[in-house]
């Protein structure tokens, strides 16, 4: 023994195949063994394969809106995430689906979710929950079954509130399958723990199937079950009448139970533009009845009736109108905005009602009554004021001294100007002036106390 890299034992390269054969699938057997004949390419990894494409490994998927209907394709084979066999086939990733369900379910717009199947099916990886996400969808999901909704597919279209099949799709293969490698020729060798001996089954061995056979029956078990849940049948009357992993075509699929009638998609998306809410969906729509002569009432059950692309039409543009009018009535409250006020501004944008000019008033109001709380807070936490000290007695005005050589009036003038006494006793100064004359005269006796 020698220590060159060339003697090191062979080192197992994971090839596509090993991925396939890795996971349990719920698909047609002719499209597993497309991609298994596309996987068993021995020495190439998934990158060699990718290489060789020459292009990004992408795969996007868009909502088509018709009116308030919302169209996701669900087609070709289902794979947990977009990888390289999403990129080869044209298949659909269930982490973009989902993603895509999700945006369909949470736009305004949109009042149904129609689910465009053809697919064959593919990983059970997620299916489950996918499905789960469409019974839980608050809006109606209708699957249209437009080529193919086999196994994972028709998992995925068990759960929509309603199936509709054309008249050449198919349902069913109900059931689980794994792909098998039995023997490798790469010359490695695999060491498996000794306490696991169920880690590595040997698949040539009746015991080593067992194993395997045992997952797969409980996974179908599960496929069945969420069947006959979704479709309000038993799981004998799946295991009886569901095709036992056959398929079932157009209206023998109705008249089995695992669809519900037969259309068009145009007609489809046509009924569900017409209708709201809860109401259900009729296959044929109910004219009015006119007696002979009569002009028909022009209202939105006779255009439902006998225009109803026109009226999906006027609704999809009712809708935009009714959005382009809310989009302004918003930016009106947002420009009424004033600091301070940000929750009162949130709360008027998404009433639904209050215009710009009523914005602007409450704001106003909210502005006022806020300067008035903090006037009324200043106010309460001022000192109270310092009485004033009383202002002192004025000293009395000195009494002006007579001019003897002024005539008597202005002497008795400039007295009574001086003198608040005076003016106090005799009230006017024309009876002060009379006194005084009368005083010169003489004709006044003054008697003192």
């Amino acid at each position: 023994m020698t220590d060159k890299p060339t003697d090191a034992p062979p080192v197992h390269r994971v090839t596509a195949f090993d991925l396939v054969s890795r996971e349990p699938w719920a698909i047609t057997p002719d499209m597993l063994n497309t991609i298994a004949a596309i996987a068993r390419r021995e020495h190439e990894g998934p990158e060699a394969v990718e290489a060789r494409q020459g292009r990004p490994l992408q795969n996007s998927r868009t909502v088509t809106q018709r009116g308030s209907v919302a169209l996701v394709p669900v087609t070709g084979p289902v794979f947990r995430y977009a990888n390289l066999f999403t990129a080869l086939s044209g298949a659909t990733s269930l982490d973009v689906l989902a993603k895509d369900f999700t945006t369909a379910v949470d736009d305004p717009r949109t009042e149904s979710i129609i689910l465009v199947m053809d697919t064959p099916g593919g990983q059970a990886s997620g299916i489950a929950e996918f499905a789960q996400m469409i019974r839980a969808s608050p809006k109606r999901v209708v699957a249209y079954v437009s080529g193919n909704a086999a196994s994972a597919g028709y998992w995925m279209a068990s759960a929509a509130h309603e199936i509709v099949m054309s008249r050449t799709g198919g349902v069913g293969s109900i059931g689980a399958v794994l792909n098998i490698r039995a023997n490798k020729d790469d010359g490695s060798l695999e060491i498996v723990s000794s306490q696991s001996p169920n880690k590595r089954p040997d698949f040539t061995t009746e015991q080593g199937r067992a194993v395997v056979q045992s997952h797969v029956d409980r996974l179908a078990g599960i496929f069945i079950e969420d069947v006959a849940n979704y479709r309000g049948v038993t799981v004998d009357d799946v295991l009886a009448d569901f095709g036992q992993g056959d398929m079932r075509i157009g209206s023998d699929a109705v008249a089995l139970g695992m669809a519900d009638r037969e259309s068009t998609l145009e007609n489809l998306i046509a009924e569900l533009n017409t209708s709201t809410g809860d109401r259900s969906m009729s296959t044929t729509a109910t004219k009015p009845s006119n007696e002979p002569g009569d002009k028909p009432v022009i209202n939105r059950e006779y255009l439902a009736a006998n225009h109803a692309e026109l009226l999906a039409t006027l609704e999809h543009d009712a809708h935009a109108a009714g959005a382009r009018a809310e989009c302004d009535r918003i930016k009106g409250v947002e420009a009424a905005a004033l600091p301070g006020h940000e929750e009162l501004i949130a709360s008027l944008k998404f009433d639904g009602v209050t215009s710009g000019p009523e914005a602007s008033a409450q704001v106003i109001a909210a502005e006022r009554a806020k300067r008035t709380n903090a006037l009324a807070t200043l106010r309460s936490d001022a000192p109270q004021p310092v009485p004033n000290a009383p202002a002192p007695d004025p000293e009395p005005a000195a009494k002006t001294t007579e001019d003897p050589d002024a005539p008597l009036e202005e002497r008795a003038k400039a007295t009574w100007d001086s003198d608040k006494e005076l003016r106090n006793e005799f009230g006017t100064f024309e009876a002060y002036h009379g006194y005084r004359r009368a005083s010169e005269r003489g004709l006044i006796k003054v008697l003192k106390k």
